[in-house]
């Protein structure tokens, strides 16, 4: 049981922090050349959204909160691991 729950508390974590770190990552995808800006802006739906400030801020947004509550659970999870002891 420890080593699932080790396992769980780890992926929790990686994968927030790659979340907290994509909307850096969005914003140099899609800013960071203008052939590609355009490209993805004249996209369906939700791409052709990219090119307007609210779509990118709720996107980031939710990319940030969603990592920081892998963070957390994944804190909760080690809490949980050393309560079994």
């Amino acid at each position: 049981m420890h080593k699932f729950l080790y396992f769980t508390a780890s992926l929790l974590l990686g994968l927030g922090t790659i979340l907290v770190l994509s909307p850096l990552f969005l914003w140099w995808f899609i800013h960071g050349d203008y052939e590609r800006y355009m490209w993805i802006i004249n996209g369906p739906y939700p791409f052709s959204a990219f090119g307007g400030g609210p779509f990118q801020l709720w996107v980031g947004t939710g990319l940030l909160a969603a990592g920081f509550l892998f963070m957390i659970l994944s804190l909760f999870v080690h809490k949980l691991i050393r309560n079994m002891k």
